[in-house]
């Protein structure tokens, strides 16, 4: 198994939002991570902020659990995370989350540039306000297509893509060459949400299949792959 990063990760460059979040931590319910790079771009200001630690009043919350262990291991202890759908739905299905309590609250969102809008939207309807500070952007990984042209042997057979982003796929298939991009899309695609399975069939990948959420779903798929099943 390769390890080939798709995107590269760059904190914005203008952390100011940031900052502000980090100036008035304590006004929050919750402060929500959209990603564990949202967690690790932003620890330094928050951190420098709150000297003595993180204030126990404010919870954290994470869409998935590599957010949610990256939390953790900042010593953060109260992390609200989804149960079972680890996306922006899981964790607005969340008690903490509902509308009731949502209601003249205000939150906190530590999140990538571009993506969907949809949790602070949702907060907002539910009668709270949402101060969001974008904290990092994504680019195509300087090596991603070299590493996967020399992956994409054509003398063995095609092999099998973990996807935890649609945004990676998408970027790979816009730069990759025909030959490149045709040879990827013999491969299986594992993903281990719905809408980036819906992403890579319209790319036009043929094999999908929808694994269980994170790192850990994939790989449990994986361990009961024999590659002569169709994936649904």
């Amino acid at each position: 198994m390769a390890h080939m990063p798709f995107l590269a990760i760059e904190p914005a460059d203008d952390l100011t939002a940031l900052q502000q979040i980090a100036n008035r931590l304590t006004e929050y319910r919750a402060c929500i991570f959209i990603s564990a790079n949202a967690v690790s771009v932003a620890w330094p200001v928050l951190s420098a902020a709150h000297p003595l630690g993180w204030p126990v009043a404010v919870t954290a919350a994470a869409i998935g659990p590599g957010t949610a262990h990256v939390l953790r291991s900042y010593g953060i202890p109260k992390v609200v995370l989804p149960e079972s759908a680890f996306d922006s739905e899981g964790l607005l299905a969340e008690a903490f989350f509902s509308e009731v309590a949502c209601r003249g609250q205000v939150f906190a969102l530590i999140r990538g540039e571009g993506g969907r809008d949809f949790l602070a939207q949702s907060l907002r309807a539910r009668g709270a306000r949402v101060d969001e500070a974008a904290v990092y952007h994504r680019q195509l990984h300087p090596a991603a297509l070299q590493a996967l042209q020399v992956w994409c042997n054509p003398e063995l057979e095609p092999g099998v893509l973990l996807i935890s982003s649609s945004e990676s796929l998408q970027r790979v298939i816009s730069a990759a060459s025909a030959d490149l991009a045709r040879a990827l899309k013999a491969c299986l695609v594992l993903a281990p949400h719905p809408r980036i399975a819906e992403v890579a069939r319209q790319l036009g990948f043929k094999q999908v299949a929808t694994t269980s959420g994170g790192d850990e779903g994939m790989l449990r798929y994986l361990q009961t792959y024999n590659g002569l099943t169709s994936p649904e």
